[in-house]
């Protein structure tokens, strides 16, 4: 399959039609003008800084406009994108640069001291700071006036080029850059259009960052195919984001943290978010209570699945299954193939058994950057191997359980945390869990609850365990409770369980 540049598509078709507005700078483009914009960057970076197809440019920044148009940028040119993740500490970002090594970077203006940094240590001349010129640093503005204005189109591009490249977190070891062809982002938006019914006269919300799959692709690429309008938050921001649900805004995903935090808004309760047509979450398991709490408003998240390997959705609920049946995820979307095998024999399980979830189809990636073992062990027979425990049901829907590598065995029985972590969240006073395995002289591993508990909220270890006690099998109980003022998360939303293993997974 071929793709096209369906920027400069949109731009054609719909001119005039609004595309993107940027609610931190205020700009507001149009199809007509964003495709302007991209293409005199592309036209920068071809003919000024002489970028070559298939070489990397860094780019360190918050969500903007600008980031849209870099990324568009490349595409146009072949130059591949590496979208680094701002929350990393400088000896990380090396890591990343390191391995795609880019010949360029540009970063947002709070980023400079990073971005220089990161310049100078890997002998990258060029380099570019969003806005305006400071010192030696090319500035972005004046780029984009000092070019031509002529379009550059995208030819169309193979299913399996390079876009761009997105890092894994590196939560399990060494970050991955996982590659982002044309194909998939082509297929995850048709998918998106098919499973939200996504479609021109919608308004998106964007509040994920760039860096991340979710950001890009759920679902800012998918309205830029549909000929959508996408509105930008530079970052997430709780009293924003209520504000914005409540304007003209159309279509919200999210991950389960941020429906949290909107949940404990004092505006909550009195907010009318009947504007907002289609609610979407994925990224981590979401507590069955807090999605009961927004059906008690009328509004139905219908929860996903989807890695950064599979670009990224492969589940997406419809309305009245999200209704029906609080935590699945539904059956798997039109372009992707699913099944469940055993852990051990990888033979295809029947329903309602647990194992590990298998995924093939045309968004899948096609590999690691740079890192062929990775890919190869990554799969089998051309399956993807996820990674994550899940199981379906007679109808065919199925559910996630948990990672693999945070499930634990304690006294022989496996003990999936999302499990008990979803009975933590129905527990009065408790605003955010998390459980891991700790070692156990008597059972090998048991359970430990970390416990954030709503301000003013009063609650005992004792009592905490008491109602575990009345609703899990004896086995799943967490013997330990710690309490914390917040649990560490990375910049998806999940809870970062490697960190709270490292400081609370000795021997209790």
């Amino acid at each position: 399959m071929l793709i096209p540049d369906w920027l400069a598509k949109q731009a054609q078709q719909f001119p005039d039609k609004r595309a993107l507005v940027d609610s931190f700078s205020a700009r507001i483009l149009s199809y007509a003008e964003l495709d302007e914009r991209a293409s005199r960057c592309a036209e920068f970076l071809r003919d000024g800084w002489g970028i070559k197809p298939g070489e990397r440019i860094a780019v360190l920044a918050h969500n903007s406009s600008e980031y849209v148009e870099l990324l568009y940028a490349c595409g146009k040119i072949g130059a591949l994108m590496v979208c680094l993740n701002w929350r990393l500490s400088v000896d990380e970002l090396r890591g990343i640069v390191a391995d795609a090594q880019p010949c360029a970077i540009i970063f947002g203006g709070e980023f400079e001291q990073t971005g220089m940094t990161l310049a100078s240590g890997f002998d990258m001349k060029r380099r570019m700071v969003l806005g305006a010129a400071r010192d030696a640093v090319a500035g972005y503005e004046a780029s984009l006036a000092a070019s031509s204005g002529a379009g550059v189109v995208m030819p169309w591009r193979g299913h399996d080029e390079t876009w761009y490249l997105l890092y894994t977190s590196g939560t399990t070891g060494k970050p991955k850059g996982v590659i982002q062809t044309f194909g998939m982002a082509f297929t995850n938006a048709v998918n998106g259009m098919l499973a939200a019914g996504l479609r021109r006269e919608d308004t998106l919300l964007s509040v994920l960052p760039y860096f991340h799959t979710g950001g890009l692709n759920l679902y800012l690429n998918p309205m830029l195919m549909c000929a959508g309008t996408t509105v930008i938050m530079r970052q997430f921001d709780v009293d924003k984001t209520m504000e914005l649900l409540q304007g003209g805004v159309t279509v919200m995903f999210g991950v389960p943290a941020i429906y949290l935090f909107l949940s404990q808004h004092p505006g909550f309760d009195a907010a009318d978010f009947s504007r907002v047509r289609s609610w979407a979450c994925g990224g981590a398991p979401i507590p069955k209570n807090l999605l009961e709490k927004y059906l008690a408003k009328n509004v139905t998240i219908c929860f996903g699945f989807g890695m950064t390997e599979t670009g990224p959705t492969v589940f997406l609920t419809d309305e009245a299954t999200a209704r029906k049946k609080l935590g699945t995820v539904g059956k798997p979307v039109m372009y992707v193939d699913a099944r469940i095998v055993d852990s051990r024999t990888r033979q295809t399980l029947g329903a309602n058994q647990r194992g590990e979830l298998m995924l093939r189809g045309p968004g899948i990636t096609p590999g690691y950057w740079n890192n062929a073992a990775a890919t190869a062990a990554a799969f089998e027979d051309g399956w993807l191997c996820s990674g994550d425990i899940a199981y379906c049901d007679e109808d065919g829907d199925y559910y996630i359980v948990d990672r693999s590598k945070d499930m634990y065995i304690s006294g022989g029985e496996n003990v999936y945390p999302a499990e008990v972590e979803n009975v933590l969240f129905q527990i009065e006073g408790v605003a955010e869990a998390a459980v891991i395995g700790v070692p156990d002289a008597k059972w090998g591993e048991v359970g430990k609850a970390i416990i954030v508990l709503k301000p003013g909220a009063a609650q005992s270890a004792e009592g905490v365990l008491a109602q575990c006690k009345a609703r899990l099998a004896g086995f799943k109980v967490p013997r330990h409770v710690v309490f914390l003022p917040a649990l560490p998360r990375n910049a998806a939303g999940k809870v970062e369980k490697p960190r709270l293993r490292s400081q609370f997974g000795g021997m209790a």
